[in-house]
């Protein structure tokens, strides 16, 4: 007996076999059902979703021997030699291979004729795209105008190939592609009437790979029960279809979220040695980021997860760990690598090169916080600068051994400042179970701090200016920040070589190495835009109380004034 395959022998008969185009079928019945039929109409859509048949079955539809009717019987002679392609009132033709004028000119000629047996002539022109010009233009009059007798239906998977004259004299239907839980819904039907064991991951599988394409899928269902014997499990559908597991998937975003580039690299080895398909591995990698970002925009619903099967815990878990915008930066550059390779090797140098990068990455900020960060920087310039045209200062020789050495001498300035306090504070008692060497004025080295960066790195004195230095002692530094300024904390703590340069700063100052901890403080208050307080300054005390007599001597001298209080 000859073979049937899947896609052949379970093409639907009726309109109510139709899979996932529930809106189009009651439109075609409602037409039916009231007389409204069209004397023409495109079914357009990508390949598998049922175009020719649905053709197919308003042909039976309106030729049955108990029709016009919206459920053919499928019995009759005429819907049987339709449902075979043999029907001599029903033309099926291939738009790629007759798509000539004189192909055109055939149908013109014939269209004259009344049909043999049936109430109308059809004509099934699939892939009606791949017609010529000049065939369309022969073909316009008698579209537009046919006899009553006739009928034509076109299908297509290009409806912009169309010209607008051809889509203006047609009923235009646009078929979607069938949603994975319809396809897995047919799949099961169809595996129940074949005997076919299967597993339900199996089965999701092979809706995800047929992406919306049901006829993919009763191919792909069709060559499974022949691959497998006994059970079709999940690993047979990714060694038919060269696809890894997803533990590898999992195991590959988790060494990306650790920064383990060699990890990374060794599972990019493992699926090249066990011969799968790079561009399958690509395609499978997009898709995991896709739902993890998913996730991490909304939480987790699986009604919009591309694999929902995947546990919420994993997913919710990951998601933590990488913002919105680097999920979207890492799809991007994944994807991007299909589309600059002409080969394998290409495809995997790239794919190595992508990796590493994304390991060696850092959570990527939000653009608003950025924008935020550059205008409290222009505005401090604005001020600094400000402050500064008031004062005539001594003209000093420019360059940078002038430059440095006044940087040296503030720090120095700052460090006598703390040593200077340190007895008072022991004097007072201030310093009882505190080692001499963790005996410093807070205020004073953070003032040290913030001068010295004011002038030898101003793209990181606004960010300090955010923050207190609240204690020394311990072997630490802590730093702390309003709790409105979350982004101030992280952006210090991500940033390895700024908190070198702070230690290396405090050591010069304090005469031991210190680490930074970065915290988050209600004590802290929030730098005001005008007017504020300085990020270091009480409440009960001016900027004038911090500088010493003789700079205050120097000030009213210089002006010619004379100190009061």
């Amino acid at each position: 007996m000859t073979y049937t395959v899947f896609a052949r022998k379970y093409r639907p008969q009726g309109f109510e076999e139709m899979v996932g185009q529930d809106s189009i079928v009651t439109t075609l019945k409602n037409a039916l059902k009231q007389g409204r039929v069209a004397h023409a109409y495109l079914f357009t859509g990508p390949r598998g979703v049922g175009k020719t048949s649905l053709a197919r079955i308003l042909a039976k539809a309106l030729n049955c021997q108990k029709g016009p009717t919206e459920k053919p019987c499928n019995k009759c002679d005429i819907c049987q030699s339709i449902s075979e392609g043999r029907d001599m009132d029903v033309l099926e033709i291939d738009g790629a291979s007759n798509r000539g004028i004189d192909e055109v000119r055939t149908i013109r000629g014939n269209v004259k004729y009344l049909p043999s047996r049936s109430r109308f002539k059809i004509y099934i022109i699939d892939e009606v795209h791949m017609l010529t010009r000049e065939a369309f233009n022969a073909l316009l009059k008698t579209l537009e105008e046919p006899p009553s007798h006739v009928k034509f239906f076109f299908a297509t998977t290009a409806p912009s190939k169309l010209p607008e004259t051809v889509q203006s004299r047609c009923q235009r239907f646009d078929l979607r592609n069938v949603l994975t839980a319809d396809i897995v819904k047919r799949l099961v039907q169809i595996a129940k009437k074949e005997g076919l064991d299967i597993e339900e991951q199996a089965l999701k599988a092979i809706a995800r790979h047929s992406k919306g394409g049901l006829r993919d899928a009763q191919s792909l269902l069709d060559q499974l029960g022949s691959f497998s014997e006994g059970k079709i499990t999940l690993g047979d559908v990714q060694g038919l279809l060269g696809t890894v597991s997803e533990e590898k998937i999992e195991t590959l975003v988790d060494s990306l979220i650790t920064k383990d580039a060699p990890g990374a690299l060794r599972i990019v080895h493992g699926v090249m040695d066990e011969g799968r398909d790079l561009g399958v591995f690509v395609d499978q990698l997009v898709w995991y980021l896709r739902d993890l970002l998913v996730v991490s925009t909304c939480g987790y619903n699986a009604d919009l997860l591309e694999n929902p099967w995947r546990g919420a815990e994993l997913l919710e878990r990951q998601a933590k760990d990488l913002t919105g915008d680097t999920l979207m930066y890492m799809i991007q550059t994944i994807a991007g690598i299909k589309k600059r390779v002409s080969d394998d090797l290409q495809e995997r140098v790239f794919l190595e090169m992508a990796v590493v990068r994304l390991a060696g990455m850092e959570n990527l900020e939000p653009l608003e916080n950025i924008l935020y960060r550059l205008e409290e920087l222009e505005k401090s310039i604005s001020r600094s600068t400000a402050g500064s045209a008031g004062a005539v200062a001594p003209v000093k020789p420019s360059g940078d051994e002038h430059k440095n050495s006044d940087v040296k001498s503030g720090v120095q300035e700052a460090a006598a400042t703390t040593r200077r306090a340190a007895p008072a504070k022991a004097a007072k008692g201030e310093t009882k179970g505190e080692s001499s060497r963790d005996v410093h004025d807070v205020k004073a080295v953070w003032d040290g701090v913030m001068k010295h960066f004011h002038s030898t790195r101003p793209s990181l004195w606004p960010l300090l200016r955010e923050g207190r230095l609240t204690g020394l002692g311990g072997g630490e530094a802590v730093i702390a920040f309003p709790t409105g300024r979350p982004f101030s904390k992280k952006s210090l703590e991500g940033n390895a070589q700024e908190v070198g340069l702070i230690e290396d700063c405090l050591e010069d100052l304090t005469g031991k190495r210190l680490r930074i901890k970065v915290v988050l403080s209600e004590d802290v208050p929030v730098v005001m835009q005008k007017g504020g307080p300085e990020p270091n300054a009480t409440a009960d005390e001016s900027p004038v109380e911090s500088l010493d007599k003789s700079k205050i001597e120097k000030i009213a001298s210089f002006f010619e004034g004379e100190i009061l209080k």
